[in-house]
């Protein structure tokens, strides 16, 4: 089998409009839509991978225009098993100008298709290629609680949500007032209750001190992780507020190299690593991060995008839960669904996703 072309799409799928969960009240700061490219891979054999990379920010342009132009010669008549030997390729391809940034943003979508074509191949859901570690995952909610959403407003919303199942909810901080924010946790931690997980991301704003602080009046609230307190690369910083704090940190949303996961993973001060599939360019770097972590006895819970973080989840053990999103739930079809509170996947082979023909043509891009 071999890949003869690849064809992509751009779709700007609404977040907050009705039927969603809100990004927050006037005070939240954030984009009102997500930019998806989808990418289909189509081979000599007939079969067609689907694989997709997401942006909330700039730079849409420049990925579709390296997905359109210049990475195709990379994979066109390739094997699409080869995903190491492709993604080094890739890597070595853009060595001059580096491959982290929006280079790895655009593989990441090709990475995705290609082990869509794989599990297809084989005849297996990715979930299974990839271990069958579990048939089911917990799973935890990370669009409830953005900067600045009112903490009754997240409440009314997580509650059900965690009746269902859930492990409760992971919220934004640190682009306001540090009291504000330290406030609005203790109020969401105690509305969930004891039973109730409460993860706390702070997207690397804090300084030391700052952070220090906060920690140790998260450990006293029960707060389960506290997730980027520092900026990514500040590891001597990581290593002090881990021996100064009790609350479990996590890091790694905003890392662009396995090396940099490596890393933290080795210092042996960082219980949980938060890789983005996207950001790091597909499922075949992820793996690497889970194995080093699995070996060091470190737990992996990917960034977002639960319609691959469920075949992770299920196919690997350092993988132990999803971070869940409903931003594409209309995109596609035969994503993750519910299973006796957890989080399942698709039982057809590859990623098992279909695309809702009508969303596309309703969420389509209009070229300037």
């Amino acid at each position: 089998m071999r890949i003869t072309s690849l064809a992509t799409d751009h779709l700007r799928v609404p977040l907050g409009k009705p039927g969603r969960v809100p990004l927050g009240g006037p005070k939240a700061a954030g984009p009102d839509a997500v930019d998806l490219l989808l990418v289909h891979a189509e081979t000599d054999a007939g079969a067609v991978g689907l694989g997709f990379t997401y942006l909330l920010g700039p730079g849409v342009g420049a990925v579709r225009d390296l997905l359109d132009h210049e990475l195709p010669a990379l994979v066109v008549g390739e094997d699409p098993h080869d995903t190491d030997r492709l993604f080094t390729r890739a890597g070595r391809r853009f060595a001059a100008v580096g491959f982290a940034g929006l280079a790895a943003r655009a593989y990441a979508a090709i990475d995705l298709a290609l082990w869509d074509l794989k599990g297809q191949a084989a005849g297996l859901p990715l979930h299974r290629l990839l271990g069958g570690a579990r048939p089911a995952a917990p799973f935890f909610r990370s669009d409830l609680a953005p900067h600045g959403r009112p903490a009754e407003d997240v409440l009314a919303d997580a509650r059900p949500v965690v009746r269902d199942g859930a492990m409760g909810v992971r919220v934004e901080v640190g682009r306001g007032d540090v009291q504000e924010d330290a406030d609005r946790v203790r109020d969401l931690s105690d509305g969930l209750g004891d039973g109730g997980w409460v993860g706390v991301s702070a997207g690397g704003r804090f300084d030391l001190n700052t952070a220090a602080a906060l920690a140790h009046f998260f450990g006293d609230i029960g707060v389960d992780w506290f997730e980027d307190p520092l900026p990514a690369g500040d590891d001597p910083g990581h290593r002090r507020l881990a021996d100064l704090a009790e609350v479990p940190l996590a890091v790694g949303s905003s890392f662009d190299s396995p090396d940099q996961f490596f890393r933290v993973i080795r210092d042996g001060v960082i219980r949980t690593v938060r890789p983005d599939v996207c950001r790091l360019g597909g499922i075949t770097p992820v793996l690497k991060v889970a194995a080093v972590a699995e070996a060091f006895g470190v737990a992996v819970s990917p960034v977002r995008l639960p319609e691959v973080g469920v075949h992770l989840a299920c196919g690997l053990a350092a993988v132990p839960h999803v971070d869940s999103v409903g931003w594409f739930a209309e995109v596609f079809h035969g994503g993750p669904h519910l299973q006796d509170g957890k989080v399942a996947p698709p039982d057809d082979p590859g990623l098992g996703l279909h695309v809702n023909r009508a969303a596309v043509e309703r969420y389509r891009a209009v070229s300037s």
